[in-house]
């Protein structure tokens, strides 16, 4: 293989990447990893592991594994300590920010800091503007972080101005200072000047395809709108999140989501569809929210059942909040966990232990200064003693509360303390005071309930709009399904009789093998495994090591069946695209595939200048792996075995033959070698499942072409395969 050849497979796993394709990414740069040190090529192999070292961050970012994020630093550190002179080759700064992001999703922020200022002090000396936008956008997301949120947007200002004045060849770069300076204005609660980042955010990630941008673009939209009271928007750009984030597998955003878009419901006071989606959140993605946001679930899980009078559920989900949130010292939410208990404890007429909490809440809120859930602990206090009879306490604590909801535009307290006040003041006998509060109460209520009442006409309209939305896209999926079908339905009768006629043969056939070949290992390992168990137990004398032998033995044949079977199987379904592919490329990478056993058996493989041919490269190269491996296998005893390809131009096709010096197969059986399963020799002769040739079938199917032999017994066999030519241009 060429060094060009694995550069390939390198730009082959970094678009991968590009689209999230995590797995198939992995999988190439594993296999182009194994090349580079087969070939001892030192620029390949640290370009393969720095692949590897972000596919892996990724996957712990998404998933919150982390397995994955110890793997990515592993494999970012070999890469590190590969890219030293005369190997370093332009991947030394993406290194140092890839190994920074990995120990800032570690949180060991000072390591972060190290290689992030490295990398701005490589791109100085090498004049590299790139890389020093990039350094600098890393070290203002660090300061996010760290909560310096001056320095932060300093240095993401300083990066939009230097992107702003290059070429137009960086300003793909300006997504990553709109990321910063929107997320600036969402930790600054600075909502009036987050549209003017966000548009461009969203705009640009779409543009790019960073789907990552584009999700949090989405979200920090969402919290725009949701700001204005726009909570159909809201639920639109969340909506839309939900789903991209599901289908690139980025579980924290989608657990994000579902939490935000639950709070919308219960701003609609739909808490059937709040609870539901705040439970299916923590069931779903309890494993991947944060600390923080697991107490914020678990404390809206608790309001919802507080809203519908189940106070015992309540409760039993704002203690769990109270126990994250203290294991987190998220102490803002430690103090609203502990006015919500109290809140239930004086719900269910404990007044004792409901005011010790809010005292406790109480000097924690005083210490952290006007945070949320002030006003809830100082009406509950008020309300403790009002049921405790100490009425002018009583007054002077819910007044405050007023005060502390009208200052967060909290309506519901606001009216629940009119409601108290008017209470209090009945009960002391001062009539005209509680007259007065209760009129208050009943207007803010009325005003209130037609609040209410339109959140929740606009609760039906999103619901609606949700339902028309997705009647549409089936709809439109139905239409698109029918007009295909009526343009091809001729061609796809006579293809489904041919495929329902291969498949009826195949199924008989596994059922067949999985009734009889798969079941013999099977048994063998039931039964040894009783013996071995029954007679020795923990100590094993020679009969035991037999038994375990047969034990491995029926696993192995069992590994290989399946794997055969899986790889028949799955011929065919790969989305490539059918593509101009020169024969001699994908026969050079099946060689290299094959290398060990060309190496082992001293075999000759004579491969000529072939011509190019419209095909998918991946199936091809499995092909020839597949003969040329056959022709080695089947090769005559005490003879090196000889392969000669070539190949001959016909008027719409190229016919390639693969010709060897071998047993060669008699007339007779010339068909039955491609019929799956079908062997000619016994499994001690020739090692095998019988799978082979059924795939080059198989194969050649799926590329619309043919396969055939001739062949005489002891002399040999050559395999012919017509493809499709490249058209001529017109």
């Amino acid at each position: 293989m060429s060094v060009e050849q694995i550069r390939a497979l390198l730009h082959q796993g970094t678009e991968q990447f590009a689209r999230r394709n995590i797995q198939d990414a992995i999988e190439i740069a594993r296999r182009t990893l194994l090349l580079a040190k087969q070939y001892n090529h030192q620029p390949s192999l640290i370009h393969a592991e720095l692949l590897l070292g972000r596919c892996h961050r990724t996957i712990a970012r998404y998933s919150g594994h982390p397995e994955h994020q110890e793997k990515a630093l592993a494999y970012l550190q070999s890469a590190r300590s590969h890219n030293q002179a005369p190997y370093q080759n332009g991947h030394t700064l993406d290194i140092l920010l890839a190994l920074g992001e990995t120990y800032q999703n570690d949180a060991r922020y000072e390591e972060a800091e190290a290689c992030f200022g490295e990398a701005a002090a490589y791109a100085e000396a090498a004049k590299d503007r790139r890389g020093r936008i990039l350094s600098r956008c890393a070290e203002s997301q660090l300061a996010i972080l760290r909560s310096d949120y001056k320095k932060a947007q300093a240095l993401a200002e300083a990066c939009l101005r230097e992107i702003e004045a290059s070429t137009s060849e960086y300003h793909y770069l300006s997504t990553e200072a709109y990321h910063l300076l929107t997320q600036i204005c969402l930790k600054r609660q600075d909502y009036a000047s987050m549209l003017e980042y966000c548009q461009p955010l969203l705009e640009g990630s779409q543009r790019w395809g960073d789907v990552e941008k584009e999700l949090d673009a989405l979200n920090y939209l969402a919290v725009y709108y949701g700001t204005l009271s726009d909570y159909k928007r809201a639920m639109q750009f969340l909506l839309e999140a939900l789903d991209k984030s599901k289908a690139i597998q980025y579980r924290r955003v989608a657990g994000r989501c579902l939490v935000n878009i639950a709070t919308i419901y219960a701003h609609f006071f739909n808490y059937e569809e709040a609870l539901s989606r705040n439970l299916t959140a923590l069931s779903e993605y309890g494993d991947v929210l944060e600390a923080n946001n697991r107490a914020i679930v678990l404390n809206n899980v608790g309001n919802v059942y507080y809203e519908l009078d189940r106070y015992q559920e309540a409760l039993q989900y704002f203690q769990q909040s109270l126990e994250v949130a203290e294991s987190a010292q998220y102490r803002e939410m430690m103090a609203l966990s502990m006015a919500q208990i109290s809140r239930n404890k004086t719900a269910l007429g404990q007044l004792d232990a409901a005011l010790e909490l809010a005292n406790a809440a109480q000097e924690l809120i005083q210490e952290l200064g006007d945070v949320n859930g002030r006003e809830i602990n100082l009406l509950n206090l008020g309300n403790i003693h009002f049921l405790r009879e100490d009425y002018e306490r009583a007054i002077i604590l819910t007044s405050q509360g007023i005060v502390a909801a009208k200052r967060r535009n909290d309506e519901a307290n606001e009216i629940r303390g009119y409601q108290l006040l008017a209470k209090i003041h009945q009960q002391l006998g001062d009539y005209e005071k509680a007259l007065q509060y209760q009129l208050i109460y009943s207007t803010a209520q009325e005003t209130f309930a037609k609040e209410r009442l339109d959140r929740q006409v606009m609760d039906l309209e999103v619901q609606y709009s949700i339902k028309d939305k997705q009647s549409k896209i089936e709809q439109l999926t139905k239409e698109n399904q029918l007009q295909a079908l009526l343009l091809e339905q001729k061609d796809q009768i006579v293809k489904q009789n041919a495929q329902l006629l291969q498949a009826n043969e195949e199924l008989r056939q596994f059922a067949y093998v999985a009734s009889h070949d798969l079941k013999e290992p099977l048994r063998m390992i039931g039964s040894y495994t009783q013996l071995i168990f029954r007679r020795h137990g923990q100590d094993f004398d020679q009969d035991s090591q037999s038994y375990f032998d047969f034990v491995s033995e029926g696993v192995n044949r069992m590994n290989n069946l399946l794997d055969a079977l899986l790889r028949y199987a799955t011929i065919g379904k790969t989305d490539e695209e059918f593509e101009e592919v020169r024969l001699n490329d994908a026969i050079e990478l099946a060689v290299i595939n094959l290398r060990v056993s060309i190496e082992e058996t001293e075999a000759v493989i004579n491969i000529p200048q072939l011509p190019t041919v419209r095909s998918i490269q991946s199936l091809l190269i499995q092909l020839f792996q597949n003969l040329i491996s056959n022709a080695i296998k089947f090769r005559k005893p005490g003879t090196q075995p000889v392969v000669h390809l070539g190949a001959v131009e016909a008027e719409e096709e190229v016919i390639v033959s693969v010709k060897d010096n071998g047993i060669g197969i008699a007339p007779e059986y010339q068909e039955r070698i491609f019929v799956i399963f079908q062997r000619l020799h016994t499994r001690v002769r020739y090692e095998g499942a019988g799978i082979g040739l059924s795939i080059c079938q198989k194969i050649m199917q799926r590329l619309g072409g043919r396969i055939w032999i001739e062949s005489e017994v002891n002399q040999g066999a050559t395999f012919f395969i017509a493809l499709p030519k490249v058209p001529d241009p017109a």
